[in-house]
């Protein structure tokens, strides 16, 4: 077991043992660090060796007095802190678990999960002093988990430290009641304590706390792009990557959060001898899991279109509504934002979110495919949708006006305008809006954008889509994000060599954007900033290639049609607002 310790800034020990497990032997190290000692595991990856120090603690464990409460720093701990094993999920209710579960190495649910785990390569020393990436998973702020995406492979490709961290979901996290003291943002609140306990403890782990790179999918897109605008996140990152998810979009504040809350508050016989607060706080953490899961479940408070849980406008951690935040270009919010070298960008098939939505106005999803006719899109899904994307400031014109703009002229197509509409709407077009935002007039900091093509690498998600779309689906790019080499091996999924490839290019743009703030060196083909005259992205597929002006017309219509219809009615409306 070697003995790291940087009290002195240098290697101290020499000794090496093996710990014998019942399957193999298990190499360990061990680490000094400001919080005490820990030890993790070595393992080998491509020949190459990379330390993993596993269900690290950054906060105490929040439960009794301090459920549905800011998380209180963990601290130091006494002894050698095992690092050698995965931590539980935060609470959530299954979901999918046929696809996901052989990707998670711990199925244990706790609320003691506010954990994260590092990736070093090759050698821990201060004189390495590298870049560091910060992952925040996505699951709409209802499920995931830090532990399923496995950082060796991008960790080894760019020479960084990747930390991925858990950090509470559902109503854990975000249940908002402030009548009762439930302010919500909590798991908000945990990211930031993880981003602050990496500020302060990454040293020890080789990692460089002046080059931190916060990214992310998804909710966990919507969560960096939220931290990446408010300038109380200052010095605790300086590059971001935000995938599917922008600040801009009508998923990055839970507008149910309320109605939800106070729901299943009164789903929990609370009486008057006690706050509510405390009623909840006593209350077993699988049935506020169970009774959050019957509220979305039963399609309340226009959850067909609301994520089940997410952030709030507290006054707190988030003052205002984001399109608020970034309208007055000259605060501390927007210099902030601008101060950071951003990367964004989608998939292809972004609307392949929606397709539980799609089979409900279709009738049903097994026999979904061309379900969706002109009657269907025009008369029902389109006039639910704009009542959730421009709430009251919705106008009947506006779905005849997409009516007309999504209207298939080959029917065979109509259910994957549909998905167009959806997720131009939720994502595409916010991701343009940041992106324009963000290179406005900046000569400090780059922009990039990317689209990505591929299908999931998983057969079991492509047969799911299959009768919806070929395209690339929401979250496929991260197995090639973070490696695809094990997966033969590993899961029984075969992987082509040329994937392989595009994965390789994948983590190398993304690591060389974390060190420089530009994605590109030697090696990987040419990818050009992105500014408001030349809209470039690039194309990310075995074959990659530059654009300009992605689905132009169609981000158009959100961005720049629909608000000067609505001007009149609600100047300088913009999409989800």
């Amino acid at each position: 077991m070697r003995i790291i310790s940087f009290q002195y800034a240098q290697l101290i020990s020499v000794v090496s043992i093996f710990l014998l497990s019942t399957i193999s032997c298990q190499q360990t190290t061990r680490v000094n660090t400001l919080l005490g000692q820990i030890e993790g595991i070595v393992k080998i990856v491509r020949n190459e060796t990379v330390y993993q120090f596993r269900k690290i603690p950054y906060a105490k464990p929040p439960t009794g007095d301090l459920r549905f409460a800011k998380p209180v720093p963990h601290g130091s701990w006494s002894g050698v802190l095992n690092g050698t094993r995965f931590g539980p999920s935060c609470m959530q209710p299954p979901y999918e678990n046929y696809i996901y579960d052989k990707f998670k190495p711990d199925l244990a649910l706790s609320e003691d999960c506010l954990t994260l785990n590092i990736y070093v390569p090759r050698n821990i020393s201060l004189d390495a002093s590298r870049s560091v990436m910060v992952w925040i998973h996505g699951g709409s702020f209802y499920v995931g988990q830090g532990s399923m995406y496995d950082g060796s492979y991008l960790a080894l490709t760019g020479d960084v430290v990747v930390v991925t961290i858990n950090y509470r979901l559902g109503a854990f996290g975000f249940l908002a009641s402030p009548e009762h003291g439930i302010h919500g943002n909590y798991g908000l609140w945990d990211q930031r304590l993880a981003l602050q306990w990496v500020k302060s403890n990454i040293a020890s782990f080789s990692g460089n706390p002046s080059s931190v790179t916060l990214f992310g999918q998804s909710a966990g897109g919507f969560s960096v792009s939220l931290h990446a605008i408010l300038p109380e996140s200052k010095g605790l990152f300086h590059r971001v990557i935000s995938e599917s998810g922008s600040s801009e979009g009508p998923f990055t504040i839970w507008h149910a959060a309320i109605p939800t809350s106070d729901a299943l508050i009164g789903l929990g016989d609370c009486n008057s001898s006690e706050s509510y607060l405390v009623c909840m706080r006593n209350r077993s953490a699988t049935d506020i899991v169970e009774g959050h899961q019957y509220l979305v479940s039963q399609l309340l408070f226009n959850t067909r279109f609301e994520l089940p849980s997410g952030p709030v406008v507290d006054k707190d951690f988030l003052p205002s509504d984001p399109h608020n935040i970034l309208m007055n270009k000259s605060s501390d919010n927007y210099r902030f934002f601008q101060s950071l070298d951003f990367i964004t960008g989608n998939v292809d098939s972004e609307g392949s979110i929606s397709i539980g939505i799609l089979s409900y106005f279709d009738g049903g999803f097994t026999t979904g495919f061309n379900r969706m006719n002109l009657v269907t899109l025009c008369d029902y899904f389109l006039p639910d949708f704009t009542k959730f994307i421009f709430r009251e400031k919705n106008r009947p014109a506006l779905s005849k006006i997409l009516c007309s703009f999504y209207a298939a002229s080959n029917s065979s197509h109509q259910e994957q305008n549909a998905m167009h509409a959806y997720a131009d709407a939720t994502l595409i077009a916010p991701a343009v809006k940041t992106l324009l935002e963000h290179s406005n007039d900046n000569n400090l900091t780059n922009s990039f954008q990317y689209l990505f093509h591929r299908r999931d690498i998983d057969p079991i998600p492509q047969n799911l889509y299959s009768i919806w779309t070929n395209g690339s689906t929401h979250g496929a790019e991260m197995a090639y994000l973070f490696g695809l080499e094990d997966y033969p091996a590993m899961y029984n999924i075969s992987v082509t060599p040329a994937d392989v490839d595009l994965s390789r290019t994948m983590m190398k743009y993304w690591t060389n954007f974390a060190k420089t703030g530009d994605p590109n060196s030697d090696g990987v083909p040419r990818w050009e900033t992105y500014n408001v005259t030349r809209t470039n992205y690039i194309n990310l597929d075995l074959n990659i290639t530059q654009g300009q002006q992605l689905y132009s017309s169609r981000v158009n219509l959100w961005l720049n049609i629909l608000p000067r219809l609505l001007q009149e009615h609600a100047p300088g409306i913009i999409v989800g607002k």
